[in-house]
């Protein structure tokens, strides 16, 4: 799997769906054997790193707008090679084209 130096973001309304969707591309990327071993490096948002420090990104939900110089960090992240992903309900149209989407269809 080729990364684009984008960010990697999940799109399900269902937060279930969305964690397990989250795992199967943790084990795509190689930061995980199973989905129960990406299970445990998953956390809840991006809030959750240390952004000046993390080797990489894994977070079940972020928003794009109430958050954007957050955003701003994670872009700069994924474009110095660092695998960022997020997951949401919905991606805002004028993030689309830093974004890498995912959905339940080409997982």
């Amino acid at each position: 799997m080729k990364k684009q130096n984008k960010i990697m973001v999940i799109i399900s309304q269902d937060e279930r769906i969305r964690r397990q969707m989250l795992q199967r591309l943790a084990v795509k990327l190689g930061f995980a054997i199973t989905a129960g071993d990406a299970n445990k490096i998953i956390k809840q948002s991006p809030f959750d790193y240390d952004l000046t420090t993390a080797y990489f990104i894994l977070a079940e939900t972020h928003d794009f707008r109430k958050h954007p110089q957050t955003t701003q960090r994670l872009y700069e992240m994924a474009v110095q090679g660092i695998a960022v992903v997020v997951g949401v309900k919905k991606l805002p149209p004028e993030y689309e084209f830093i974004c890498e989407i995912y959905t339940e269809n080409n997982i």
